[in-house]
């Protein structure tokens, strides 16, 4: 990995010139395609039909086994992503946006960390240029940064929200009831009999549901943590309600076997406290207004640009292009 990952850092410097005085600015300025290349223009700014390509190989990836009526679907959702990167990427340009070293070296360690040993091999199997899943992550990382600071930063969310947001969805934050116990399930009476004999003569139910239970839980003691009451069946649940923690229930039979539970612990049914869930609700909310603040702010930039889809071409990305044509 050492090998791999030095190649694709080294090779990254090309897509900036670093000043001794000031920080690197990354070059995304797209390449001359000759128009017979052309998938679409995206503010008078080309999209070949190449870098589609690569992004439909680099995809290709992490998908597997899907219909050709879903590639399709998949197809035209990643022409739209491209489209929609290419505007951001140009309107982090526009206003000035710049990478730092750092930036670009974090972005290639951050997507390496999981890679295999063989990355690069990879990448030539999928016919895809390092050079061009290099450019792309830098796509990603300036667009990222651009959505950061044009929208994300300029989301907050008060104390104030996060309480009144808490209790006007009181219901949904019930904590429903769940129990711990032991569970031993034997398929036959004798087995059954050697657990109750040994239980006689004071072995721990923990020992003698390791040696005898025949349930997934026989590697645990038979613990089966603690589980929600709304998944426990009525019969199991009617075993466990007179007992006390430590206590042991009657036999119970059913289509599985003969059944024993030692209860360990109750907890009740409760309503989860603000301090418990306010984390997560602000989160919620902040992820919300940050998700509706962008489509409106993109939405803006798309009224605003000009593109041109080349219908010409479908045929050749296989997806259909109708419909994609903005101005």
């Amino acid at each position: 990995m050492k090998r791999t990952r030095g190649l694709l850092l080294g090779g990254g410097l090309l897509f900036f010139t670093a000043g001794c005085s000031s920080p690197p600015l990354v070059d995304l300025v797209p390449p001359k395609v000759p128009p017979e290349k052309t998938v679409a223009t995206v503010n008078g700014e080309p999209l070949s039909l190449e870098e589609f390509d690569n992004e439909f190989r680099l995809m290709s990836i992490y998908y597997s086994a899907v219909t050709e009526g879903d590639m399709r679907t998949i197809k035209r959702r990643l022409f739209e992503q491209v489209i929609n990167r290419r505007l951001l990427v140009q309107t982090a340009r526009k206003i000035g946006l710049k990478m730092t070293q750092e930036d670009v070296e974090g972005t290639f360690r951050d997507a390496l960390k999981d890679a295999p040993e063989d990355f690069s091999a990879v990448l030539k199997v999928q016919g895809v240029s390092e050079q061009a899943w290099r450019r792309k992550l830098l796509q990603e990382k300036l667009v990222s940064k651009l959505v950061d600071q044009e929208v994300n930063s300029k989301v907050k969310i008060t104390p104030g929200e996060i309480e009144d947001y808490y209790w006007a969805h009181l219901s949904d934050y019930w904590k429903p009831g769940a129990v711990r116990a032991r569970h031993l399930v034997v398929k036959k009476k004798s087995d059954l009999k050697k657990a109750l004999d040994s239980l006689k003569r004071g072995e721990d139910f923990q020992k003698i549901t390791s040696t005898f239970s025949q349930g997934p839980e026989k590697a645990e003691g038979g613990d089966w943590g603690l589980m929600s009451t709304e998944r426990i069946s009525t019969a199991f649940m009617r075993a466990l309600s007179g007992l006390r923690p430590g206590e042991i229930s009657k036999p119970l039979k059913d289509d599985f076997g003969y059944h024993l539970f030692q209860l360990l612990e109750w907890s009740p049914r409760r309503m989860r406290s603000f301090k418990e869930v306010k984390d997560r609700i602000g989160e919620s909310l902040l992820k919300e207004e940050q998700d509706q603040r962008f489509n409106e702010w993109m939405g803006d930039i798309k009224k605003k640009a000009v593109i041109r889809v080349n219908q010409e071409m479908a045929p050749v990305v296989g997806v259909t292009l109708e419909g994609l044509r903005e101005e």
